[in-house]
């Protein structure tokens, strides 16, 4: 009976630790901006609750022409995006022992406030798909 008492605790603690580092459901539109301006393979690693769905529907609207273009600052590159009061911004970060960059997308719902993260992951090159050869 004291092994089960002790046992049931640490199972508990085991299932909250895989419920924790499960990844967060990422909507395509937003996989889909980061990888229009970037132009690589973004594997998110965390979603955020800030997400609403008029963010959805204005970055699926803006076309990725509208997004300014890339500012470097160090080891960060970042791209900005206005839509009346609302802004944008990707930050992508490589870390000197990371090996794959990491991208952010914040928003900003009016020019005084703190940034809300949306979205998080990894940039990883885009993977080439062979080319066919015609058969004879």
């Amino acid at each position: 009976m004291k092994n089960l008492l002790l046992f049931l605790p640490l199972m508990a603690i085991g299932l909250a630790v895989n419920g924790q580092t499960k990844p967060a459901a990422t909507p395509q539109a937003v996989i889909s901006v980061i990888e229009g301006i970037t132009a690589k393979q973004f594997q998110p690693d965390t979603a955020f609750a800030a997400l609403t769905e008029e963010d959805e529907t204005l970055l699926t609207k803006e076309p990725i022409a509208n997004w300014g273009l890339a500012q470097e600052s160090g080891n960060m590159v970042y791209y900005n995006l206005i839509i009346g009061t609302r802004s944008y911004q990707l930050l992508i970060v490589r870390l000197p022992k990371a090996s794959l960059p990491t991208a952010t997308l914040l928003r900003f719902t009016n020019p005084k406030s703190k940034p809300e993260p949306i979205a998080r992951g990894t940039l990883k090159p885009k993977e080439e798909k062979p080319k066919q050869e015609p058969k004879s």
